[in-house]
């Protein structure tokens, strides 16, 4: 169910399945005790109070960047049945090939047979009262990232790889707000490298949205050690990326949340979260899609993040058409709600190789085989120091057109424990079978879902007649590979606070004085903060 709001030309989207209407006040969140979890399902309130941010300044691309090097890992020591461009390291690599330019110019299907069990009681970390979450409906470790709250609002004002208005740009320097003017592809030619304390907000984009083509984007800590909120993107990296670079790729840093953000076609991992130290990660109602196998190493990714506890939450999400590594899993994470699809060799791996322990709630998500899927390869690697707490996983192995899958039992060599970890949760837990729904409805960057996107999902409700592990881009048959994306029209902002003057006028803030910094409802969240999230119906809109 989806309710919309319009403001000035721009559809305010807001999915009532999974906590994203919920409205702020104080008090705690955690896992209810849930039986058999079902498609009207709603979620409770988030906790928010907190103190207002700090001031920041308007800015339209004309500030200059700094020089951060990449420092992505190419590899991590796997022996999952991959070949090529990995390397035997899982140490972190920095070198000076990855550096932000500033502003330097340049270049629907069958229904399931099977009927839910009740899942059994859960508990979970409770979130405190304090700092406001990175935005209401933000899950997971990543929960309170704060991104660039409080700080400058920087327009991106065209569609060029670098200069003055450019997503380069705008993400050279830390503590801003990024937002949109315009809609549409971004072919980029070199990393780009995301700095410390930002909040990318795609969904301000006009249009289709934004799509970041033809390399990677990396985020390795910057001097502020990352916090970082990424939403509404697409970045599809593909055969002209990097060699042995990932699409997305986290080497440093601690707080990042990614929400409805679509990633593939990477040359190494398509996402990698691989270094140290590296902690309290969210992935929430992404798309992890498509490594490219020109190399025989299309892989999901890593999702080891070591030092500190490296504590990492992957909610309502998607991998599919990676032949391996869906992900590799290690530390102490939460997989919940999420869905595989047609991986080849590999689905999700437990630890594989390492004596390190790792610690896991593996709850309420789907697996379900492809074309490309080896028999029993839904969950490998697993060893004896990987402890799972595994509740209402389940398995459709028969490649059939029909959603009938069985009740997940074995584990294989996995150490099994009796009760769930104390990690974040999530404040309205699915049944797996609704997990997929939700996944299919809403996962990636679905205010408008792009050609890519759309073809993943039509996969996926296949249930096993479809996919394919693709050597590159290319065989997706898709016009310019990642197809058209309307530029749109923004809204009219008079005073270049990231607030359309009609919003602003309806909220009683003056539409000719830029007050982003504000916080007129003392909620903690700054009011440009409160449009960005009442762009897609969250808060109190």
């Amino acid at each position: 169910m989806r309710k919309a709001f319009e403001y000035a030309g721009l559809t305010l989207a807001c999915s009532l399945a999974a906590s994203a209407c919920s409205s702020g006040d104080s008090g705690t969140q955690t896992l209810p005790t849930s039986t058999t979890a079902s498609t009207s399902s709603t979620a409770s309130s988030t906790g928010i109070t907190g103190g207002q941010g700090q001031g920041g300044s308007v800015t339209d691309g004309s500030v200059t960047g700094g020089g951060a090097t990449d420092g992505s890992v190419t590899g991590g020591g796997a022996t999952d049945g991959t070949t090529g461009a990995a390397a035997t390291s899982s140490s972190t690599a920095t070198t000076g090939s990855d550096v932000a330019t500033g502003a330097t110019s340049g270049a629907g299907g069958a229904t399931s047979t099977t009927a839910a069990t009740a899942s059994t009681s859960t508990t979970s970390e409770p979130i405190p009262s304090g700092p406001p979450l990175a935005f209401p409906g933000a899950e997971g470790f990543g929960r309170e990232t704060s991104g660039g709250r409080g700080g400058e609002v920087y327009h991106v004002t065209n569609l060029n790889d670098s200069g003055a208005g450019s997503l380069r740009d705008a993400v050279s320097a830390p503590n801003r707000i990024v937002v949109f003017d315009v809609g549409g592809v971004i072919n980029i030619t070199t990393r780009i490298v995301v700095h410390s304390n930002i909040y990318v907000a795609g969904q301000t984009a006009p249009g289709g949205g934004i799509t970041v083509y033809g390399n990677g984007i990396a985020l390795n800590g910057d001097s502020g050690g990352g916090n970082v909120i990424l939403r509404y993107l697409r970045v599809r990296m593909g055969k002209n990326g990097d060699s042995g670079k990932d699409a997305v790729s986290i080497s440093l840093g601690e707080n990042y949340m990614f929400d409805h953000v679509s990633i593939s076609w990477g040359r190494d991992g398509t996402l990698d979260v691989n270094g140290t130290p590296i902690d309290l990660l969210s992935f929430q109602e992404c798309i992890v899609s498509q490594g490219i196998n020109s190399s025989n190493h299309s892989t999901g990714g890593l999702m080891q993040p070591s030092g500190v506890d490296g504590r990492w939450s992957m909610i309502r999400s998607l991998y599919i058409d990676n032949k391996t590594r869906n992900p590799k899993a290690r530390g102490k994470h939460e997989f919940i709600n999420s869905v595989l699809y047609n991986w080849a060799e590999h689905g999700y791996i437990m630890g594989d190789t390492t004596s390190g322990t790792s610690e896991a709630n593996l709850i309420g998500n789907y697996f379900i085989y492809g074309p490309s899927s080896n028999s029993d390869t839904h969950i490998t690697g697993t060893t004896e120091f990987f402890h799972v707490y595994p509740e209402d996983n389940w398995v459709d192995s028969n490649k059939n057109g029909t959603l009938d899958g069985s009740l997940l039992t074995d584990y294989k060599t996995a150490s099994l424990a009796d009760s769930p970890y104390a990690y974040p949760g999530v404040g309205a837990l699915l049944s797996a079978q609704d997990a997929l729904s939700h996944v299919i409805e809403h996962a990636g960057a679905s205010l408008v879902r792009d050609a890519v996107d759309e073809l993943l999902i039509d996969q996926l409700r296949s249930y096993g007649t479809q996919g394919s592990i693709i050597d590159t881009e290319d065989d997706n048959g898709i016009a310019g590979n990642v197809g058209s994306v309307e530029p749109g029209t923004p809204p009219t902002d008079s005073d270049r606070d990231g607030m359309p003057d009609d919003w602003e006028a309806d909220r009683g803030l003056d539409p000719s004085a830029a007050d982003d910094t504000g916080d007129d409802d003392s909620d903690g969240y700054t009011n440009v903060e409160e449009y960005l999230s009442c762009i897609v119906g969250e808060g109190d809109c």
